[in-house]
């Protein structure tokens, strides 16, 4: 019986996480500039979460990225209205445009996007820009989460998590110098993305706090099965391996507008 199985057997065995609960807190939406992204619609994403088991994925428009945050957001819109259940959307941001931050933050909150996504690196800025003070403010007021590549130093990550307390800061990608700031902050979280070996993910669980760590895959950027074999395969109890898989963010998502 598979009941009886652990994830580690499981996984190995090839089998998806069909009566687990999955919750993706990092995964995208869309075609991207950079590379080739062959199955990038809502309809595929769904397919694709199907095969592994994932029940919610939190996603992003990678037009947001680099180019059309509108058109982006458009599409992440159009993708929750689709599949309620299934997608969480964020609201994607641009550091080139901080007269329209607020507007959009407006708008997409209207169409059901529920967090918000920062990526200023890759838009010219410093992840610490004071340009997006303000979308602090609106999330503190809306109780959001935002979740942001990387925090820039972790004393500024320090700085806004006290000060915005009703904000769930998430950071995007696995950063171990961001792992005092996450014990000590109760409104800042970790994903996975991207833990290359179970190694990784048991050094993580030390360092963070299984808490404090929510599962990522990154996808359809990279494939699921890069977080998730070494999530289920690491020499941790399977009571964390499912804190990270999707309790600790079912949580979060019922705690946040």
């Amino acid at each position: 019986m598979v009941e009886s199985l652990t994830l580690a057997q499981r996984v190995r065995m090839g089998l998806a996480l069909t009566d687990e609960l999955v919750i993706d807190a990092h995964a995208h939406l869309g075609v991207f500039k950079d590379y080739f992204v062959p199955q990038p619609g809502a309809d595929d994403l769904v397919n694709y979460m199907d095969r592994y088991g994932t029940d919610v994925a939190c996603i992003f428009g990678f037009a947001g990225v680099n180019s059309d945050f509108v058109y982006g957001n458009d599409l992440v819109a159009d993708a929750v209205r689709r599949y309620p259940k299934r997608f969480v959307g964020y609201t994607t941001l641009s550091a080139n445009y901080p007269e329209d931050l607020i507007p959009e933050l407006e708008r997409c909150h209207a169409l059901g996007l529920r967090g918000i996504k920062l990526i200023s690196i890759y838009q010219g800025h410093p992840e610490d820009t004071e340009r997006f003070i303000p979308v602090y403010d609106w999330a503190n007021a809306h109780h959001s989460i935002v979740l942001s590549h990387q925090w820039g130093p972790p004393e500024f990550l320090a700085r806004i998590a006290a000060q915005y307390p009703r904000v769930c800061f998430i950071i995007g990608h696995l950063n171990v110098a961001y792992a005092p700031i996450v014990r000590q902050h109760e409104n800042v979280y970790t994903t996975t993305t991207f833990v290359p070996s179970p190694v990784a993910i048991v050094q993580a669980v030390e360092s963070f706090g299984a808490e404090k760590i929510l599962f990522g895959s990154d996808f359809p950027d990279l494939d699921v099965s890069l977080n998730v074999g070494p999530l289920l395969t690491a020499r941790i109890s399977d009571e964390h391996k499912r804190m990270i898989l999707g309790r600790t963010m079912q949580r979060l998502l019922s705690e946040h507008a």
